[in-house]
């Protein structure tokens, strides 16, 4: 068969621009959207607490968005618009990715004699993947570079390997290259996320789909990729991982093993699947916390009639597959492939690896690039039940009008609920009214932007939900002592340590307790927080401070004394040690104690008047 002039038109840049140009316009109001949710464990706090230096030797899992995250804090600390360009750019790469990828499926051998349109296919199904609403959070939410950065890696891995396997005439030296870029990319994968566990097996099953060729060479060429399998598992139960790199993610990961029970998760899933289905084809109500329920049995009717759609749409697109290799149209293998490929790629957050949290969004990036290929493989082919090869361009046109525009206008107005905590949690109390933890979210999103009477209310509306939930309580108590109102603050903060006794909370009831006088109260409760915590250098300095007041000078030194040695550059608990020492009539100490608060901070004018006091003015 003679090859259609439309199976080459277009270009690798004309789409890569293109795919640029539509993902800056659908995320150009997200540069300055607030950090979210898990922003502040994954990103701000481990981004503080871990210095450049301890990324090397590599080691951990999810090492590789980890470490993006820390150079993102280097170059602009936490200025939040260098991790939504990173994001964005991910995206991007995502998205030409995606077109080459079906560029490859189409120009293969088994494909590559069948005339489709290959440029305006590729190029429909990388639209669709950039505009589609539902990939905002893996986007926008900016942990969720966990998610996009091995989607990446995944179709890098992918695509080269195909350009390797391309009869394409290219030299011995740039097949070797492609294959190297493959292998790397599939490695680093697998320590981006564990979704890329699947990767090798989506290797295996496109080389025996779409190429030819003895068996013992592909096996061959194939088996340094299927060893990647094993370093997720390595990561995860190997010895020494636990104070790597992700090691709390690991912890977590762990738990949610232990603690949920993997025929449950697998139940629930076939319910969340068909919501992820609903939400590709019309991604509506979406939502960054959904109420979703565990159920238990599948004959529950709901879960039921979900497992048997899955089995219909899953065991439809292999019939479809050995349809097309019995002779049937080239559109078949795409959309048995792209429908494969979701089912393949989701295995491994929907199966029987449970997750705590049911369902988000975000896990839907990777399978979304099979979702896309398979909507755009499905419009060509229905237009071309109606129209001729020639009009490829025109389906295109009418498909992006049709279909890429109004998930852009989706994805543009979505990406509007990301601007701020306060923004993205009323729409989500709006969706999830009765799930707690959006609550306390929306809730502790008002405290943080001073909005305190709403917080209050949402505070109280989540203690009607969950009434053991601490947190709530602890945060109550913070805005009542700030407020000077007394006794809702002691009965917040003592009801806080009623359910979870903790250091932080100890140290604010004695901060109140302290600010009304009453020492007694205050100096009990500092001990309690210090006796949960040891070096808790306010506690301590504050302890030293009421015992002061006291007249237990003693004690008082041995707690101002406690803090130096945490802090040597304390100059107000060397302050505090040298009154103790001169109302204990010990003059020389005093002073050696307020000069080197004078040393440490010249323009501590306080120290500066002791000395004076004790004939040593400077």
């Amino acid at each position: 068969m003679t090859t259609s002039r439309w199976t080459h038109t277009g270009s690798t840049p004309v789409a890569a621009a293109i795919c640029a140009l539509l993902a800056a316009a659908v995320y150009s109001n997200t540069v300055t959207a607030s950090f979210q949710f898990d922003d502040y464990l994954y990103v701000i706090d481990y981004c503080r607490t871990h210095g450049l230096e301890s990324f090397f030797p590599p080691h951990g899992t999810r090492y590789l968005t980890y470490l993006t995250f820390a150079l993102n804090y280097l170059a602009g600390g936490l200025n939040v618009a260098g991790y939504h360009i990173v994001n964005l750019s991910i995206h991007i790469i995502n998205g030409v990715l995606v077109y080459l990828l079906a560029m490859s499926l189409i120009r293969s051998p088994r494909l590559a004699e069948r005339d489709l349109p290959a440029f305006h296919i590729a190029l429909l199904a990388a639209l669709l993947f950039i505009a589609h609403p539902v990939q905002t959070e893996a986007v926008t939410y900016i942990t969720q570079r966990f998610a996009s950065l091995a989607t990446l890696l995944y179709l890098l891995a992918l695509t080269a390997y195909l350009k390797y396997r391309a009869n394409d005439g290219k030299s011995f030296g740039a097949k070797a290259a492609f294959y190297i870029v493959a292998l790397l990319s599939a490695y680093a994968a697998q320590v981006t996320k564990e979704i890329s566990f699947t990767l090798p097996f989506v290797m295996l099953c496109v080389e025996f789909a779409f190429f030819k060729g003895p068996l013992l060479p592909r096996l061959i060429r194939l088996v340094p990729f299927m060893l990647a399998m094993a370093v997720i598992p390595w990561i995860l139960f190997g010895p020494g991982t636990g104070s790597a790199i992700g090691g709390e993610v690991m912890d977590l990961q762990l738990k949610d093993l232990r603690d949920i029970s993997r025929h449950d998760y697998l139940v629930t899933q076939f319910r969340v699947i068909m919501t992820y289905l609903r939400l590709l084809v019309l991604p509506v109500g979406q939502n960054i916390e959904y109420d979703y329920q565990m159920f238990h049995s599948i004959l529950v009717p709901e879960v039921l009639a979900s497992f048997v759609f899955i089995c219909v749409l899953f065991f439809g697109a292999v019939y479809l597959f050995f349809r097309f290799l019995k002779g049937g149209g080239a559109y078949l293998a795409l959309i048995s492939a792209g429908t494969l490929w979701f089912f393949i790629t989701i295995s491994v957050e929907s199966s029987i690896v449970p997750i705590k949290d049911l369902i988000f969004e975000h896990r839907l990036y990777l399978p979304a690039a099979g979702a896309a290929i398979v909507a755009s493989a499905a419009v060509f082919f229905i237009a071309g039940r109606f129209s001729r090869a020639e009009n490829a361009g025109r389906t295109l046109a009418a498909a992006c009008v049709l279909l890429v525009l109004p998930l852009s206008v989706s994805a543009y107005m979505r990406n509007g609920v990301w601007n701020s905590e306060v923004t993205l949690y009323e729409d989500a109390v709006a969706k999830s009214p009765a799930k707690e933890r959006v609550r306390y979210n929306l809730a502790w999103a008002y405290h943080r932007a001073g909005e305190l009477d709403k917080a209050i209310e949402h505070y109280n509306e989540d203690l009607r939900l969950a009434p053991e939930k601490d947190k709530a309580h602890y945060n109550l108590g913070l805005i009542y002592r700030d407020r000077g109102e007394k006794e809702k603050a002691e009965r917040h903060f003592t009801e806080a340590l009623r359910r979870k006794p903790d250091p932080a909370g100890y140290y604010n009831l004695a901060m109140l307790y302290h600010s009304g006088g009453e020492l007694d109260k205050a100096i009990s409760s500092y001990e309690k927080a210090i006796t949960g915590k040891p070096d808790y250098e306010d506690a301590h300095y504050n302890l030293g401070a009421a015992l002061m007041d006291r007249g237990d000078l003693e004690r008082a030194a041995l707690h101002f004394s406690a803090v130096i040695r945490m802090n040597p550059a304390s100059a107000d608990a060397l302050y505090n040690l040298g009154r103790v020492y001169a109302r204990e009539g010990d003059r020389r100490r005093a002073a050696l104690a307020f000069s080197e608060a004078l040393r440490l901070k010249p323009g501590m004018a306080e120290a500066r008047a002791e000395l004076v006091k004790l004939g040593g003015g400077l």
